[in-house]
């Protein structure tokens, strides 16, 4: 055995190579029918150990599979201008006998040669060369190779390669790039794989129709302009049976807007097949509340509970099981008291992903985890979902299918982690987070377990949600009273009382609100624009601003922090906001017992306010045309509780908005006097199954925010308009 291995490395730098004509175009090559797997292994080597990637050995596999004797070899990367020389050798199993080699080398026809006869051999190879998965596949005919053989494997560099084949016999050890020793049929695998972990944060954040459709297949967008989104991804791991997590999917208002879309049943079943691991998403703080909402949306619309947690505050959730949470050490697992602790992704400016598939930083981590002697070391890939290449729609589909392809290379999914070796030390125990000083939080977990303190918290937390944009959390800072105004309105329909008076405060903006409130209604008005910013029937809400769902979603350049209400011009803050003298002072009077009106300094414009038995009638009295908008929001708990269709009804004078199976609002004009129009979020659903297309003028409904309608009044002067129920 000692002399038959004396002559493999001279025979191993006769490696030929591979080179693949230079067409972008060109196809996919015919691939292997039976998959490789882990079993067929035969070789790991280390990455980074040759001079250019194409002659950089990562594994080799050898199999029988039919008639045909099957050899792989992995390379670093394969590009089809790459240039490498590859030998494959096949000796026969105890005998000190010259092998047979086989020759790749770029333009050529890949001969089988035989060294006992120092001729080419009738014996014939099948070459595949795949440069999307960087790998080399031989085949021979089984039954014209002896009964037990061994097999060799060598690559170099071109310019070091010998220009025929006699001197290939006497060609020096020293210039062989990468080779391997002698590998059996019979041989075991290695016994280590590369552990990996592909987990993704801000999954799909999207508020209005048009940034669930980006969120989801998007036009030039992603880091390099080009389609991108979610979809992708879910569509390139569930192809190649991948699993992967999505750490902050599961909140109220992604799974809403994923339903919206019609793919929760994709996410089911892929939770089912244990190709997705949806923990359960703290995403706001306080972490109980938050948490709690996850879990209830998670019921809603069909999707499992999970014992794993992620916190987006980056804090320790007391009580979990596992949670993901950013650790010093992104390689390692952790522990804190009972809690096992996943690492999130590092954060990296390098791409992980690329149209050919991971980067070779990635490729050369995977190897090194392989090859590593503590089976603690882990890789962890993903990251922001927006800001990462991994949903570019090429990007992903060539990573994907490159992990898939490559056995030697293992991601873990839910069972994986719950038993993964910790392999750092543990972390302190876990100490409850600071409480926030936030001034509407206490009356916020005080209020009554009702509808109205749901939408509290829903708006709540996204108002409060974590995020490095500095500009954005002074911009919802404006907003943030509103919280307040809705928790007014969870008293009053938990216990309800009569009231109209322009006395409170309920948004501590140092500015009165007037309420007009009777055992049914329950109205906000805030002088400044005379507008109507909340309505609430019951414990039903009726009209809600957009602010209470989305801030920022305008041009930044035209963000105003000083401005309260209109600090951010997208808005419609309540109902009659009118397009001119938006938010103009207006003077308060009574002219009646339970009517408000509200006069503009100039006089030229008056609203009237009561309530009814029908609801809450404003009149107009205005000098010259008005044109106002009215954003109905209608039972918004329901749409983020669960799978909800919200039902449109526009005749002449009047709009009627709501869940098809509760409580709808109805708004009434005189259409001899005014022009109404409206629509709500759901004019898009007939635009979900086309990719975002940039030229598409796409409605106005396509841009508000879940779960809202905007009724539109245009008139040339006096009007009425009635808000109530049907």
């Amino acid at each position: 055995m000692i002399r038959l291995r004396s002559l493999i490395l001279p025979l191993l730098l006769a490696a030929i190579v591979l080179l693949l004509p230079a067409a972008a175009c060109a196809a996919a090559p015919v691939r292997a029918s039976s998959p490789w797997t882990a079993d067929d292994l035969r070789l790991l080597d280390p990455a980074g150990d040759a001079a250019t990637p194409a002659t950089d050995l990562l594994a080799v596999y050898v199999r029988t599979t039919g008639q045909e004797l099957q050899i792989r070899v992995d390379l670093l990367n394969l590009s089809f201008d790459s240039e490498y020389k590859l030998g494959v050798f096949i000796f026969e199993r105890d005998k000190v006998s010259p092998p047979l080699g086989v020759f790749i080398e770029p333009g050529k026809v890949p001969r089988v040669f035989d060294h006992a006869t120092s001729q080419w051999s009738t014996i014939q190879a099948r070459v595949v060369r795949d440069p999307w998965l960087d790998t080399i596949t031989i085949s021979f005919n089984r039954n014209l190779l002896a009964d037990r053989i061994l097999v060799s494997v060598g690559t170099f560099l071109p310019s070091e390669a010998p220009a025929d084949l006699q001197p290939f016999l006497t060609y020096q050890p020293d210039t062989v790039q990468n080779s391997t020793g002698l590998l059996g049929l019979d041989d075991p695998p290695p016994s280590t794989r590369a552990p990996a972990l592909i987990a993704f944060t801000d999954s799909f954040p999207a508020a209005t129709p048009a940034q669930a459709l980006r969120r989801w297949d998007g036009a030039h967008t992603g880091p390099t302009g080009e389609r991108h989104g979610l979809r992708h991804v879910l569509g390139a791991a569930r192809a190649n049976s991948i699993p992967i997590v999505l750490l902050d999917l599961k909140t109220p208002s992604s799974l809403a807007a994923l339903d919206f879309l019609g793919v929760t049943g994709d996410l089911r079943q892929m939770t089912k097949d244990g190709l997705l691991l949806l923990p359960d998403a703290a995403y706001g703080e306080p972490a109980e509340v938050s948490l709690d909402l996850s879990r209830r949306a998670a019921d809603g619309f069909g999707l499992p509970r999970s014992p794993f947690v992620y916190a987006a505050s980056g804090d320790l959730i007391p009580g979990a099981r596992f949670q993901f949470v950013s650790l010093p050490d992104a390689s390692r697992l952790s522990r804190s008291g009972g809690t096992r602790l996943i690492p999130l992704p590092a954060v990296t400016a390098d791409p992980q992903a690329a149209a050919d598939g991971p980067s070779l930083a990635v490729r050369r981590a995977l190897m090194d985890a392989a090859l590593s002697s503590d089976p603690a070391d882990l890789v962890t890939l993903g990251g922001s979902l927006p800001n990462s290449t991994w949903g570019q729609a090429d990007i992903a589909a060539a990573t994907f299918e490159w992990l898939a392809a490559h056995p030697w290379v293992h991601v873990l999914d839910a069972d994986d982690l719950k038993s993964f070796p910790i392999g750092a030390d543990d972390l302190p125990t876990i100490s409850p987070a600071p409480a926030s000083a936030d001034i509407f939080l206490p009356g916020l977990q005080a209020a009554p377990d009702n509808a109205i303190t749901d939408s509290a918290w829903q708006a709540y937390f996204m108002l409060t949600a974590p995020t490095s944009d500095e500009n954005l959390r002074a911009l919802r800072l404006n907003y943030l009273g509103q919280v307040g105004t809705l928790t007014a309105a969870s008293l009053w329909a938990d216990d309800p009382f009569s009231q109209y008076d322009c006395s409170a405060d309920t948004d501590h903006d140092l500015q009165p609100e007037c309420i007009l409130a009777n055992d049914s209604y329950f109205a906000v008005i805030e002088t400044n624009g005379a507008r109507l910013t909340h309505l609430f029937y019951g414990e039903h809400q009726l009209v809600g601003p957009t602010a209470q769902f989305a801030v920022g979603l305008s041009d930044p350049s035209t963000w105003n922090v000083s401005l309260g209400d209109a600090a951010d011009p997208g808005q419609v803050m309540g109902a009659f906001f009118d397009e001119t003298q938006t938010y103009q002072p207006y003077s308060v009077s009574w002219p009646a017992p339970g009517t408000l009106a509200l006069t503009s300094a100039d006089g030229g414009r008056v609203k009237t306010f009561r309530l009814t038995e029908a609801g809450l009638e404003a009149a107009y009295q205005a000098d010259g045309p008005v044109s106002t908008r009215i954003p109905l929001a209608v039972d918004p708990q329901l749409f983020f509780a669960g799978p909800v269709e919200y039902l449109a009804a526009l005749s002449p004078g009047s709009w009627t908005w709501g869940p098809g199976n509760g409580t709808r609002v109805r708004v009434r004009t005189d259409a001899a006097l005014a022009a109404l129009a409206a629509e709500g979020f759901t004019v898009s659903i007939p635009l979900l199954g086309l990719p975002e297309n940039p030229d598409l003028d796409y409605p106005a409904g396509h841009y508000y925010p879940f779960p809202l309608s905007v009724a539109v009044i245009r008139s040339g002067g006096s009007f009425r308009v009635q808000i109530g129920i049907p």
